[in-house]
């Protein structure tokens, strides 16, 4: 009789919490879901997590649909948050971009879901087209700066060189910016092979009177493209008219190692004697002196300078050597 009785309260047991969360509200079920997920979440448990909260927006569309309590679009833009921020912790990329698509139906305007979308398809799941799709997407809702030249940078990703530079020039559109020039200038001569567009492209950004510290960037990149291009004079040029404009003591030294490759002793003497102004005791500058002393036989100059080489790893061997041939004379 006593293992009936406990039997039956058994079942009245199992009926009453049965029925008890049979009572409870959809709304009610979707808080405590996402009151799990983030429980879930502080445990580690991510993946899990998750889910939680995209169950919890389920039920809260339930209620909505059926018991008709208002949509509650800030909750269900929190938990998509917390959905995808789980998702990211967890690695689980795929499961996080799909999350995305459905913050941006909140947002279509907010460009930060959308390259972070794009950013996760190039960089975690390796699908740069898809990258490129999700931010083309984009210039139907608006056609940005940012946004045309992050599309440039990945078709260069792809090495579609004449998309990239499509992409690039719309950009460049927008804004005259030294960055992108470069970018498009690079395009032409290094991967095209189209070396007058790519100076024509540095010139005419000239004419658009850009401030002096673009200026000055510039400068510098037109003197790398002549180098590439084993123009010396032109090299020279830009890098002069960089350094007229504001002093680079690793502009100098290239200005140093050209002059001297080229024989042009006074103008190297010149840039050595401003490197040295600007750091004393510079040993690249140093060695420099010491060679155009030793070539114009001025012997006793070149032996002291190279003397205070004798302690540099980079030069000890050569300026003991060159030592050791003037005592021999």
């Amino acid at each position: 009789m006593n293992k009936k009785i406990g039997v039956l309260l058994i079942f009245v047991m199992i009926m009453f919490f049965s029925n008890l969360y049979a009572q409870k509200s959809l709304e009610r079920i979707a808080n405590e879901l996402a009151n799990q997920g983030d429980s879930l979440f502080t445990e580690g448990n991510y993946s899990k997590a998750g889910k939680n909260f995209e169950n919890a927006m389920e039920k809260l569309n339930e209620a909505v649909e059926k018991d008709g309590i208002p949509l509650d679009n800030d909750k269900i833009s929190l938990w998509l948050t917390n959905a995808y921020k789980s998702y990211v912790k967890g690695s689980d990329f795929e499961d996080a971009v799909r999350v995305l698509v459905e913050r941006k139906k909140l947002d279509p305007s907010n460009y930060d879901l959308v390259k972070t979308q794009a950013i996760i398809y190039k960089k975690y799941l390796n699908n740069v087209p898809k990258a490129i799709e999700v931010l083309k997407a984009y210039e139907d809702i608006k056609q940005t700066f940012n946004n045309q030249k992050r599309i440039g940078s990945y078709y260069l990703a792809l090495e579609d060189y004449e998309n990239s530079l499509i992409w690039y020039k719309k950009a460049y559109k927008l804004r005259q910016d030294s960055g992108v020039i470069k970018k498009i200038a690079v395009i032409l001569y290094k991967y095209l092979g189209r070396n007058e567009e790519a100076i024509k492209a540095y010139e005419d950004f000239l004419l658009t009177n850009p401030k002096e510290s673009v200026l000055v960037q510039t400068y510098k990149n037109m003197g790398a493209l002549y180098d590439e291009l084993k123009n010396t004079a032109k090299s020279i040029e830009y890098y002069e008219k960089t350094l007229s404009l504001k002093y680079d003591s690793n502009i100098t030294l290239l200005l140093i190692t050209k002059y001297y490759d080229n024989d042009a002793y006074n103008k190297a003497l010149e840039k050595i004697a401003l490197l040295l102004k600007n750091k004393p005791g510079h040993n690249d500058a140093i060695y420099y002196r010491a060679m155009i002393e030793y070539n114009r036989d001025e012997k006793a100059a070149a032996k002291a300078d190279f003397q205070k080489l004798t302690k540099d790893p980079k030069y000890s061997k050569i300026a003991k050597g060159f030592i050791e041939s003037i005592e021999s004379e």
